[in-house]
């Protein structure tokens, strides 16, 4: 069955799954109960990446960015889960940066978030090679790699148009 099928027939569930893995922390700003469908679904590359979307979201949920860094504004999340793993920090691009992405930092190992992923959505992760700190991407394009010892997830596309081929 191709990536297409298996995806349109596993979005309900999927989207059942997502919004069951998201804990807020009780004294942070309150994520809209979507939060999962949202983020995860964008973090999975399954979603459409608006920064400014993103960056709405996310300020509604933590408050203002504590820093801006690297063509990212960073948000700090605090006890908050998504596919039973601890999210640290949110990222979204700012202006300087020549793509549109979105990003998380989680308080687990690459490979500990891909098996929570897979367990909760059945999707899996690849890793790239055999080294001892592979980055690992889903046929989506999303990719997962080390942080030190922790993990960062991230969905990334070029906000820059890529032309087609002439035509003879």
């Amino acid at each position: 069955m191709n990536i297409v099928r298996r995806l349109a027939t596993s979005l309900p569930a999927l989207a059942l799954a997502c919004s069951a893995v998201v804990a807020p922390a009780a004294h942070a700003a309150a994520p809209q109960p979507s939060f999962g469908i949202e983020v995860g679904n964008a973090l999975l590359c399954l979603n459409q990446l608006n920064s400014k979307y993103f960056y709405d979201y996310f300020t509604e949920a933590f408050g203002p960015p504590y820093k801006t860094e690297g063509g990212a504004y960073w948000f700090k999340a605090t006890n908050l889960n998504l596919w039973g793993m601890q999210a640290t920090d949110f990222l979204v691009n700012d202006s300087s940066s020549q793509a549109d992405f979105i990003g998380a930092y989680f308080k687990t190992t690459p490979v500990k978030l891909t098996d929570a992923i897979s367990a909760a959505l059945g999707i899996r992760f690849t890793a790239e090679d055999n080294s001892a700190y592979p980055m690992r991407q889903s046929q989506a394009g999303s990719k997962i790699v080390y942080n030190n010892t922790d993990a960062k997830m991230y969905c990334a596309k070029s906000k820059f148009l890529v032309p087609s081929p002439q035509q003879p």
